[in-house]
């Protein structure tokens, strides 16, 4: 810019009276245009600026009014996810890779529910023990019951007294039983945790109710879908009996018309007699699949599969994507079971 002023300056020299007056107004014009483009420039960098600030700003208080929920377990987090969308923060207690059944949460999880509005229980055996401490942890924090509403099946436990052993599946004697908490693998179930879970939003945060409402549906059609596609699945199975290491899939079997024979119940290995039994039910059924679970140790079922020459398969029933993987099962079901038909 400097050097184009001097040259036009240096050339007025060479003007004649008549021309002097042109290196003044091209001078006034390139200064005008500089100032002109200054302005535009630093007036669009703080555009820019303001912009990201706003967009920042407007992320933090996003943030700042999602509802702080609690879970027990992971497939609960896909439910309120479903329901609460960007609306919620989901917190789960039982981690990845541990069990429900003997879970113990670390102080820094208790610390971390100060900041909790709800936490949403689904009745995991862990919860029985730790409630009144998860309670404490937040006295303001509302505590709902996922599980209102659903009539759930007994878990008949191993009898392993002197006076014979039974099977989990014959006479049950004075056997212990307890209630089996595995609703979350039921379609039907889960449209009833999924309506508490609509309500317990909706009383924390009555504003957004029809945002609730809305996703709510849309997870109530998914189900549905869910539903028609495992049905389709496991239709015209002529085989329809399962052995699994432990009984998970106790509300599966029941809403799909399917049998599951389990390994342990009540978290006891079988004896001697119980697992022979268990061996020659196998047999008699043609089975050569024991199904187990990643997140237990299952040397029964490995033993049972030795005997019979099988195999055992791992079928996950806390797995983060619920929808798919309840599919999933549905299908290495079918091919299970047609395959042992078939033998």
């Amino acid at each position: 810019m400097i050097m184009i002023i001097i040259l036009i300056l240096s050339g007025s020299k060479c003007m004649n009276s008549s021309q002097k007056w042109l290196p003044m107004i091209l001078l006034t014009l390139i200064l005008g245009i500089n100032g002109i483009t200054g302005c535009t420039s630093t007036d669009t960098t703080e555009t820019v600026n303001s912009e990201t600030n706003n967009r920042d700003n407007q992320q933090q208080t996003n943030h700042r009014d999602q509802l702080d929920i609690t879970v027990s377990i992971i497939p609960q987090e896909y439910f309120v996810k479903k329901i609460g969308g960007d609306r919620v923060k989901v917190n789960v207690m039982v981690e990845p890779g541990a069990v429900p059944a003997t879970y113990e949460p670390k102080p820094q999880q208790l610390q971390a529910l100060s900041e909790a509005e709800a936490y949403i229980g689904i009745g995991v055996p862990f919860e029985t023990v730790w409630m009144s401490r998860i309670s404490q942890a937040n006295p303001k924090m509302l505590t709902v019951d996922s599980t209102e509403g659903i009539e759930r099946l007994t878990m008949i436990a191993h009898d392993h007294d002197d006076h014979g052993d039974h099977h989990g599946h014959g006479d049950h004697g004075e056997q212990e039983t307890t209630l089996d908490p595995h609703i979350w693998l039921s379609p039907r179930l889960v449209k009833i945790q999924a309506q508490n879970i609509y309500e317990t939003l909706v009383k924390l945060d009555p504003k957004h109710q029809e945002i609730y409402q809305t996703n709510l549906n849309n997870f109530s059609q998914e189900i549905e879908e869910l539903d028609t596609q495992i049905r389709d699945n496991l239709a015209d199975l002529k085989q329809r009996k399962f052995i699994v290491f432990h009984p998970a899939w106790g509300y599966f079997a029941q809403e799909y018309n399917l049998t599951q024979v389990p390994v342990e119940i009540g978290g006891q290995e079988p004896s001697a007699a119980e697992l022979a039994e268990l061996i020659k039910e196998a047999k008699k059924e043609k089975i050569k699949v024991i199904f187990a679970q990643p997140e237990l140790s299952s040397p029964s079922a490995k033993t049972i599969a030795k005997e019979i020459k099988g195999e055992v398969l791992l079928i996950s029933p806390l797995a983060a994507d619920w929808s798919n993987n309840l599919l999933e099962v549905s299908r290495t079901f079918a091919k299970v079971l047609k395959e042992e038909k078939s033998q």
